[in-house]
């Protein structure tokens, strides 16, 4: 297997985010005839088909599809690496790929983005939403989050901190079944519970005033997969749930929850965030990674 040119690599990954040869010679300002060649010479190197073409469409074959995504971190080095040489190394650019969990929508991490973004306008950022483990060399991504220590050593972790959810319940709610003055008396309450390891909650993990963990057995007929539903089922009435502080404040500020036992919170997961060896180094992911540490201290302030 040999590879002689990187122009070939910046071919290849054209043609397949522009989908035919014309229009990734057009972006090039080559030729379609010379873009053929280029893509024809990595094939015989690599001696593997990565694009079947006909005269209709191109197809990527499932080696393509590989080599795609490590063709985007290689050619992503590359351009760090440029930078990182030249007289704009203190500007921040490029592009950042990364897996959210779908509970950062409901913690308002994309006003925050906003902000980080308006600070680095010569950034781009790819956000996926998931709460399922992602192959980061596969997909190319730049940073992760994972709930829990990881136990891929493959990759470098970084702690981003840990979540302490409120107790939180409508009024409407606390007017008709009584405010809990003890985390005890959750037993006999609605509790709106979440999904963990394909189960439903049984107990929370209760942090008291002082600073003692209780186990409190819950129960509830609503049982939540993610935070969204969660904090829209809080929002209905249907009983007390669990919410990070920024969450709590926005809607303790409507109106809309109350907060039951202030001096309380759960004890809950730790998120870190994973980076594919050697990216930890690249300014903007190190930048990024950063930002969400900060972020994360926020939820619970």
């Amino acid at each position: 297997m040999t590879i002689e040119h990187i122009k070939d690599l910046r071919v290849f990954v054209q043609i397949v985010d522009t989908g035919t040869l014309a229009a990734a010679g057009r972006v090039l300002g080559l030729p379609a005839t010379l873009v053929s060649r280029r893509l024809a010479r990595l094939e015989e190197g690599l001696a593997v088909r990565l694009i079947e073409r006909t005269t209709r469409r191109l197809h990527i074959t499932e080696e393509g599809w590989t080599f795609y995504a490590r063709c985007r971190r290689v050619l992503a080095e590359l351009a760090s690496a440029e930078l990182e040489l030249t007289a704009e190394s203190n500007t921040v650019s490029g592009t950042i790929r990364t897996v959210l969990p779908t509970s950062m929508l409901a913690y308002g991490i994309m006003d925050a983005l906003k902000e980080f973004m308006d600070e680095h306008p010569q950034l781009t950022i790819e956000v996926q939403l998931s709460d399922r483990p992602v192959d980061l060399l596969a997909g190319g991504w730049d940073v992760a989050t994972h709930i829990g220590i990881p136990n891929d050593s493959s990759h470098v972790a970084r702690r981003l901190g840990s979540l302490s959810p409120r107790l939180a319940a409508t009024p409407e709610y606390l007017e008709r079944r009584g405010m809990p003055k003890d985390p005890m008396d959750l037993v006999t309450h609605e509790c709106i519970r979440q999904m963990v390891g394909g189960l439903p909650m049984k107990e929370w993990p209760i942090v008291n005033a002082l600073g003692e963990v209780q186990r409190v057995p819950v129960s509830g007929r609503l049982v939540c997969y993610d935070i969204i539903s969660l904090y829209t089922a809080m929002c209905s009435g249907h009983g007390i749930g669990l919410l990070p502080m920024a969450a709590l404040r926005k809607a303790r500020e409507e109106g809309v929850l109350v907060e039951v036992l202030a001096d309380c919170y759960a004890d809950g997961p730790t998120l870190f965030a994973l980076i594919p060896a050697g990216r930890n180094k690249v300014h903007r992911v190190r930048l990024f990674t950063e930002w969400l540490a900060s972020f994360m201290e926020t939820l619970n302030s």
